[in-house]
């Protein structure tokens, strides 16, 4: 056997074709993961962070927005030493200096973007306490100035190197204001608006620590509240009072001139709202009225768009932000890897998200994306559902999710997820034996089962081969009981189908059942397993699951219970019993909703009551939380979800990866 260098070597014993190629599989060694070489510096963060702020009580919240998908999570860790509002914020490529606030105090709080955390650094205290002031600045340096009570011209300059402060009197600001915004490139920083209100425009220049009005660049709308960040040949002030404003105003740095850029406005007017970005597009999130709301900016096309998955995880007003690529701050990404022709297998990651598809009401196409690490969901438009259903079905295996069946119709079509590049396409060799709803679906790496739903109801069982693509009706895995209503869940052995409606429209049309039935894919053959029934009949939940245990959650009784419920029932593959867990019980009632996760956690969304809601179910504990950050981008019921790591699906994969050098 070859010995690949970083990827892996094999000796024999065993022999398995991967991949179209007999290699040995005993004895296998899977050496560190291949990595080309560096010059050991480290990329710059594509991350902005907004802290503090009014809520309406005074906060410490730091938030941490990922530019490359548009999420944002909570840092605790990188909170602010002091609760305050009306704060200033700037920073160069490594760490971000929030700077005084109310109730009127000196502070600067020092984050450092590698660690999330964040640390006074009372030697670079500005020399007087305010609020209501701007910050900008270069790799060197920031600039804090004007501010409150007042108003106040001062201008203090925060040396990086060493972490002081100190006043720069021939920078102070032409006129003494606040409730002003800025922003800046690397040899100057723009200070605009202000109380009054005022269209005044400032113009920092670091190399000499001076400061002139260029009247060229002032604003075309007088106004306060407003925020601004920018790139190397551009600044974007936006929002801003008196009389709430969405108006976006571009500063072009090579003439000093400010001009209206319509297409770029706020989603919403508002005020009191606070701004960072990169090199590409500017975020502007929060202010008055309240809320958490996040727009961006692209730079290339001057025009903005709501950004729901940044959206602050709690409505604020009157806060800062800071970002490493911010202000043409300058940027270190990594060295162009050299691929050459050859590949070798090696063991990769497989993501770690879910994916929630579809639905009603009214009947969509749209995916939602749901990242485990960090509990938020984005919308991924690119996977959208090539057609409009809901109340249907879905599974996966390690690199793509199925998603077939469905309303109206029914319907026979199959769509895949491919996870890799976040699109879906409709695979019509794998499209189901026949058409139906309110079906259930599982599988292993190999093969997606598909099985009952209506109209019937039926009890089909359809097996997707993931290899080909294809689809065919496996009578002998045919469910004990044609039903409609039901859903599924498994591990790598066995798939279990559990609840749902055995008629619609005759004298069993109301009856729910607690049935659970196992699939053995070895054998493709199915038998009931009473000792795994259900807790409660019902039909409509969620399920997902591990290696070792599935979890079936809310659903609809109906006959004597006419409302959903919360339970959620426990099946141990082990013993093939089912026990309910009331602590993992969810959040709220509901059914029609989806589910899937990782070998950790389940994740069950959406719903009727109609909702966005995603409810964690962590499987250690047996315990369940809303996480409203992973909330949907839009309420919806009767949906499918599918996942990687679901189902006691591998985590690290062999995948042909190219040599790099």
């Amino acid at each position: 056997m070859t010995d690949t260098r970083g990827v892996f070597s094999l000796r024999s014993l065993r022999r398995k074709k991967l991949l179209g190629t007999w290699v040995d599989l005993d004895d296998v060694w899977i050496g560190d993961p291949a990595v080309r070489f560096s010059d050991g510096v480290q990329e710059t963060p594509n991350t902005g962070y907004f802290g503090g702020g009014s809520t309406p009580s005074n906060t410490s919240l730091m938030d941490k927005v990922t530019y490359s998908s548009d999420t944002t999570v909570a840092v605790p860790g990188a909170n602010l030493t002091a609760a305050r509002y009306s704060l200033a914020a700037t920073g160069n490529s490594t760490s971000g200096y929030f700077g005084a606030g109310g109730p009127s105090i000196s502070l600067i709080d020092k984050v450092t973007y590698a660690s999330d955390t964040t640390a006074a650094v009372p030697g670079a205290n500005l020399t007087i306490a305010r609020k209501e002031l701007a910050a900008t600045g270069n790799s060197d340096a920031g600039y804090f100035g004007g501010g409150s009570p007042g108003p106040k011209s001062t201008m203090d300059k925060v040396t990086y190197a060493s972490d002081t402060t100190a006043a720069v009197p021939g920078a102070n600001l032409t006129a003494a204001r606040y409730r002003l915004a800025a922003t800046g490139n690397s040899t100057a920083g723009y200070f605009g608006g202000g109380s009054g209100p005022l269209s005044t425009m400032d113009k920092v220049t670091y190399a000499s620590d001076t400061t002139a009005a260029v009247p060229s660049a002032n604003l075309t709308v007088p106004r306060d509240a407003l925020a601004a960040t920018g790139n190397s040949t551009h600044g974007y002030f936006g929002g801003g009072t008196f009389g709430l404003t969405s108006i976006m105003e571009k500063v072009t740095y090579a003439s000093d001139t400010t001009a209206a850029v319509p297409g770029a406005n706020l989603t919403v007017a508002r005020g009191f709202i606070t701004a960072t970005g990169n090199s590409t597009h500017g975020y502007f999130g929060g202010g008055i009225p309240r809320t958490s709301l996040m727009d961006k900016v692209t730079y290339s096309s001057d025009t903005t768009a709501a950004v729901p998955g940044a959206n602050l995880t709690v409505a604020r007003n009157a806060l800062a932000a800071s970002s490493a690529r911010a202000n043409a701050l300058p940027v270190t990404e990594p060295p162009a890897p050299t691929p050459t022709p050859q590949t070798a297998l090696a063991p990769g990651p497989t993501p770690n998200t879910g994916y929630f598809g579809g639905g009603n009401f009214p009947r969509i196409s749209s995916m939602d994306k749901v990242t485990y690490s960090t509990d938020t969901t984005a919308a991924v438009p690119g996977a959208n559902l090539t057609v409009l259903r809901g109340y249907f079905a879905a599974t996966s295996n390690s690199t793509a999710g199925y998603f077939g069946g469905g309303s109206p119709g029914p319907v026979t079509s199959m769509e895949k997820v491919t996870y890799a590049s976040d699109t879906t396409a409709a695979v019509p060799g794998a499209n189901l034996s026949a058409a139906r709803y309110g079906l259930g679906a599982t599988g292993n790496s190999n093969a997606g089962y598909f099985g009952g739903g209506g109209a019937g109801p039926l009890s089909t069982m359809d097996k997707v081969t993931y290899s080909s693509d294809t689809t065919v009706a496996v009578p002998g895995a045919n469910l004990s009981v044609a039903r409609y209503g039901v859903t599924a869940t498994g591990n790598s052995t066995a798939g279990y189908f559990g609840g749902g409606s055995p008629g619609v429209g005759s004298p069993s049309g109301n009856v729910r059942v607690s049935l659970v039935d196992k699939v053995t894919y070895s054998s493709d053959t199915t038998a009931a397993v009473p000792g795994a029934n259900l807790s409660l009949a019902r039909y409509d939940m969620g399920a997902t699951g591990n290696s070792t245990h599935g979890y079936f959650g809310g659903g609809f009784p109906g006959v004597s219970l006419f409302t959903p419920v919360s339970t959620m029932d426990k099946v141990t593959y082990s013993s093939d019993t089912t026990a309910a867990v009331p602590g993992a019980n969810l959040t709220v009632a509901r059914y029609i909703l989806a589910a899937t996760g990782n070998s950790t956690s389940g994740y069950f969304g959406g719903g009727i009551p109609n909702t966005s809601l995603m409810d964690k179910v962590t499987y250690s504990t047996d315990t369940t939380v809303a996480v409203p950050g992973a909330n949907f981008s839009i309420a919806r019921n009767a949906l499918a979800a599918s996942s990687a790591r679901a189902n006691g699906l591998p985590t690290t994969v062999l995948a042909p990866a190219p040599v790099i050098v």
